[in-house]
């Protein structure tokens, strides 16, 4: 049992990426394939739990770069997004390091990051800047970086040491800019490095914007011409209307053809997406990313 918690504990529809601090397993449960009576615990047989660092090691290892940086910023967005979540809720302010971490893996290949709470000491190290050295360690582990000042410029390879505070922006110089999600998770390791004040009220929230619109909005291609465009505004009301509908036509076919080329989560998340922007959250991230 977790007791990091001392304020409210989580409910099951609170968020799909945070444990419940009150999660408790008896043997007998894990055979038989239901939900237990703790909110936010489902039993399910056919999935593991790996170590952070191992899981992205070995996704490295067999899988293409392009799809191997799509998981990065989609795992990444997922724990921004569960930390935001548990610190609106008023918790202790979250760490997003390795040991916090926990990938849980189905049998279809689909995979899911665990956020577990932590506690911090308010008068300890500065939140603002600590946050900083978590993601930007979190984003050299999955790309497998290794940040090391050997005097002839960054090299990359793979690594399971812990960054350096010293070493948060090199870790964007690190990031190869082969794709648009490698480019995205450069901007956003050189935005909260850079980002003065608060980066709990503003800094985290523009990152999950940065990634969300990667991974859900237009195209690098459209973003770039849209970004240019004397006519933004427009350009981004007609992208958001077709995509809306292209949407709504997913969802009004059966169930199993619905999500057969996408899991279920991700279809929820790029609906909230969709539903929550507007031209102008749109149009800011696009001059940010490109501009």
């Amino acid at each position: 049992m977790y007791r990091t918690w001392p304020q409210r504990p989580l409910t099951a529809h609170q968020h799909p990426n945070i444990i419940s601090p009150l999660a408790t397993f008896r043997a007998a449960d894990l055979s038989t394939g239901t939900c237990t009576n703790v909110d936010n615990v489902a039993v399910l047989p056919t999935t593991s739990v790996v170590d952070f660092r191992q899981y992205w090691q070995e996704l490295r290892s067999c899988s293409d770069s392009r799809h191997t940086d799509r998981a990065v910023c989609l795992t990444l967005a997922r724990l921004l997004s569960a930390a935001l979540s548990l610190h609106e809720l008023g918790s202790p302010t979250p760490r997003l390091v390795p040991r916090c971490v926990i990938m849980t893996v189905l049998l279809t290949g689909e995979s899911y990051p665990l956020l577990r709470p932590s506690s911090r000491d308010p008068s300890g190290a500065d939140n603002s800047e600590t946050i900083v050295d978590d993601v930007a360690e979190l984003v050299a582990i999955m790309l497998q970086l290794n940040i090391s000042d050997c005097g002839n410029g960054m090299h990359r390879r793979k690594s399971d040491t812990s960054l350096r505070r010293s070493n948060s922006v090199e870790v964007a110089l690190a990031i190869s800019p082969e794709s648009s999600y490698s480019r995205c998770l450069q901007h956003v390791v050189r935005y909260l490095c850079q980002k003065d004040g608060s980066l709990w009220d503003a800094g985290l929230r523009q990152a999950l914007q940065l990634l969300q619109f990667t991974l859900w909005g237009p195209s690098e291609e459209e973003a770039q011409i849209i970004a240019v465009s004397d006519s933004c505004d427009a350009a981004l009301h007609v992208w958001l209307s077709v995509t809306r509908c292209r949407l709504l036509a997913e969802l009004a076919v059966t169930e199993g053809a619905a999500t057969a080329s996408q899991n279920g989560l991700e279809l929820a998340e790029r609906a909230t997406f969709l539903s929550l922007a507007t031209e102008n959250s749109l149009l800011e991230v696009t001059k940010l990313l490109f501009t």
